[in-house]
Formats: structure tokens, sequence, C-alpha cells
């Protein structure tokens, strides 16, 4: 079936699958699929489209806005998408390519909520082979008007698990970056670092750095050096006898005065009266 709409070319298809009872009932099951060659005119926006979609990225870039959030999916990028809530796709480039299937049923809301919640709404699928061969299917299967439900429903469930796999490993790979992070501002807090260096150390850039390291450990980058500074600071006002001046140039702050400043602002009270009280 050919789809007439602004920006989706003559060469695309979309293939609507009628959903038996028992399926809808009992099973993930197949609404419909389709292959789509867009220009950049191209955007499809829905308030409830009664559905999950799942969508590869085969060529240009696809912006998706959902819950006042926005994604970018490219090349080698897949999109899982809860269509039962107001939700936005468009292209960013001509030549745009993409395939897609939405469904629904058994467990799809639980499966979204727990990936959205660690990852977003987009995967890159890296040298995972069973993703594309399963949309791969899905597509024959529609194209050739030979849906096994039974099938198409282990087939989705199959490509949710891969999915969540590839979520398992993007946060264990971002909580490995973070701890590795945190102990190079551990190891440097008395010198003059700044987080573009952090970042580099990561091989991240400053902006994606900062956001991640806030996001698993509630702090920016910053504010986690300034607390481990502090930290330190008030280990040795309690049990040496070190110069507030020593002092502050032993945990990395740049003057007596910014340290002294920086310390009552927030301990609300100043180094001397911490000494006096914890010594």
């Amino acid at each position: 079936m050919k789809l007439k709409a602004p920006g989706v070319l003559p060469q695309s298809e979309i293939f609507i699958h009628n959903v038996s009872d028992f399926a809808r009932e009992n099973l993930f099951f197949l609404i419909d699929s389709g292959v789509f060659f867009c220009d950049n005119r191209y955007v499809m926006e829905q308030d409830d489209w009664q559905s999950y979609l799942f969508l590869l990225v085969r060529k240009g870039r696809l912006k998706f806005r959902y819950e006042n959030r926005e994604f970018i999916a490219g090349p080698n990028q897949c999109v899982f998408l809860n269509c039962h809530k107001p939700h936005m796709h468009r292209a960013e480039e001509d030549d745009t390519i993409f395939e897609w299937f939405r469904f629904d049923g058994n467990a799809s809301a639980s499966y979204f909520e727990m990936m959205y919640q660690k990852n977003g709404c987009v995967y890159t699928i890296g040298n995972n082979a069973k993703i594309t061969e399963n949309l791969d299917r899905i597509i024959q299967m529609s194209r050739r008007e030979t849906i096994n439900e039974h099938l198409a429903s282990v087939i989705i469930h199959e490509t949710l698990y891969e999915l969540s796999e590839l979520t398992n490993t993007a946060v264990n790979s971002i909580e490995s970056i973070i701890k590795k992070a945190t102990e190079y501002i551990e190891n440097h807090f008395n010198q003059d670092i700044s987080i573009e260096e952090v970042a580099q150390h990561v091989n991240l850039s400053p902006y994606h750095f900062s956001r991640s390291f806030k996001k698993y450990t509630s702090y920016s980058p910053y504010e986690y050096l300034l607390n481990y500074r502090l930290h330190h600071a008030k280990k040795l006002l309690a049990h040496t006898k070190l110069t507030v001046a020593d002092i502050a140039e032993a945990s990395g702050f740049n003057s007596a005065p910014h340290f002294v400043t920086t310390f009552k602002k927030r301990m609300n009270i100043t180094p001397k009266q911490f000494r006096e009280v914890h010594s």
C-alpha cells in the first residue's frame, strides 16, 4: 500500500495488519509496518496513536519529541516510542530512509517504561545484527501478507529483549565512565583542574560528560569537585594545626579568601568556627 502524505516519497510502502481478538488479548501484536523514503517535509505528530513504535533509521536523521524531550536518531540507530502519549517525529534531512513497525499488547508498556527511564528513546545498535534481522523479518512477512501472529509476537518480544540488553550495556558503560571521572577528580582535586580536562580524560565532550555525570551522581562535575575539596578541608581543620591559608592550598582553592568565602557559604560557619567546634 502506498501512502500519500507530505514528505513521503512514492517508493515508500506501508503494510496494515488485521489483528485477531486472540492476539489482542494474549500476545504482542503487530498493527502495521513500513519502509519510508522521505524528504525534509516529512513530519508526523499525534496525541494518541494507540500503539508503540519501533523504528530503525537507515539513512539521514529524524528528530523526535516526547514528554518535552527531544531526541535525534541517525543511521544505525533505532527508536522505541510510546505513541499512546503525544509525540512527534520529523525528517531533518532530505533522502531520509527508515523502516518501522507499530505494535501493542502484552508487556509493551512495562518494557517501554523500564527502558525509557534508563536510556530515553534512542538506541545505537552497533554490531547487534539480531535487531535488524528481526525488523527485516517483520517487513518481509508484512510485504507477503503472511503474518503469523504467534511468530510476530516472538519476534517483537525478542527485539525488546535485545533493546533491553543494549540499555544495560549502555548503563554499565556510562557508570564505568562516571567512576573513572570521580576517581580522576579525587586524585587531582588539589590541583587546578577543569571540567574540560576531566571530560577529555574519559573521552567525552564537556557537554555530554556534564549531562551524564549529573544524571548518575545528582551533582554537576563542578559541585562534586567543590564538595570533595570542602570535605578534605574539613578533615584538615579538625585534625591538623595547619593555617587556613595552607589548608586552602592543600584543598585546591586558589586563595585563602576564596576558600573562606566558599566554606562559609556552604557550611554556614567560617573555617575558624568549624575548627573550634570540631578540634
